[in-house]
């Protein structure tokens, strides 16, 4: 596994080429080797499963309009 300071480095590479996007690694302590996982943003906090499942549905009903948006400019 390349030192952490490496692996720092990239991540921070690779939000900077795609903003809006979360970056994290999770290093395998059995053989050295790197996960890399990547979230949109922005992430949604809520204080109960049953707000954040009105929270996500919300986003989810949110895509097509901006997505329509982006297409039509």
């Amino acid at each position: 596994m390349p030192p952490f300071h490496v692996l720092e480095e990239h991540r921070v590479e690779l939000m900077r080429g795609h903003p809006g996007w979360r970056v994290w690694f999770v290093p395998n302590a059995l053989d050295g080797s790197v996960t890399w996982c990547a979230q949109r943003e922005p992430t949604i906090h809520a204080y109960s499963p049953q707000d954040l499942a009105k929270d996500m549905a919300l986003a989810d009903a949110e895509l097509p309009r901006e997505a329509g948006r982006d297409a039509t400019g």
